[in-house]
């Protein structure tokens, strides 16, 4: 099921030099494809502080073989295979980004603000020459940050503005923790992202559809 409700985990999973926590789900449609989970590794006595980004794969988890649950409930499950993509250490958040090279599919940063959170960018690949993004150049339409619950003592990623491909500012999303994002994959490109947020919550966030119907 693609728009499954589910909460946002606190579950962690230890790592040699801290704690692994998953904070956002890019996750296809599409059967054998394998999602992508971006995490941050946090100290282990500290889990304010965090020592680094990562972006790893998960090997064939997908919504289309199973469901957007399922795959986001495996970003913590010590048993699914997976495959580190790329890290970066905190010291070059600001200044450097991760990325998936291949096909140019996918850029990953993190960047300190002054009130301790943290502006994340992510940037996928949809089309030959096109990109859905959420932060960076486009932040004034989709703005995301990385923020701390000190209860739960993990990072979820929380909604500040979020807009559609049209400009159009999704009502109701302000303040609540967005999961990831799930779209089709079709083998001329991605036309269609749906964002995933707490309660359940998805809202259509690109739609390429009637772009292609016009071609």
């Amino acid at each position: 099921m693609l728009c499954a409700p589910l909460a946002q985990s606190a579950v962690v999973l230890a790592q040699d030099n801290g704690v692994k926590q998953p904070i956002f789900l890019i996750c296809p449609h599409a059967a054998a494809y394998s999602a992508w989970s971006i995490y941050v590794i946090v100290d282990s006595q500290d889990h304010g502080k965090i020592l680094s980004l990562g972006v790893e794969s998960l090997k064939n988890k997908n919504s289309m073989d199973s469901s957007y649950r399922d795959v986001f409930m495996a970003q913590n499950d010590s048993k699914i295979q997976r495959e580190l993509v790329a890290a970066l250490n905190a010291k070059d958040f600001g200044a450097k980004e991760l990325r998936v090279t291949e096909d140019d599919a996918l850029h990953v940063s993190l960047t300190p603000l002054t009130d301790g959170t943290y502006e994340l960018m992510a940037s996928m690949r949809v089309g030959a020459f096109d990109r859905f993004g959420i932060g960076g150049k486009g932040v004034s339409k989709r703005d995301v940050v990385l923020i701390f619950d000190p209860s739960r003592k993990a990072w979820s990623v929380q909604i500040k503005t979020m807009c559609d491909n049209r400009g159009t500012k999704i009502a109701g999303l302000t303040g609540k923790t967005m999961t990831g994002i799930v779209f089709p994959v079709t083998w001329t490109g991605i036309y269609t992202v749906v964002g995933m947020f707490e309660g359940g919550i998805s809202k259509t966030l690109l739609d390429r559809s009637f772009m292609a119907n016009a071609e």
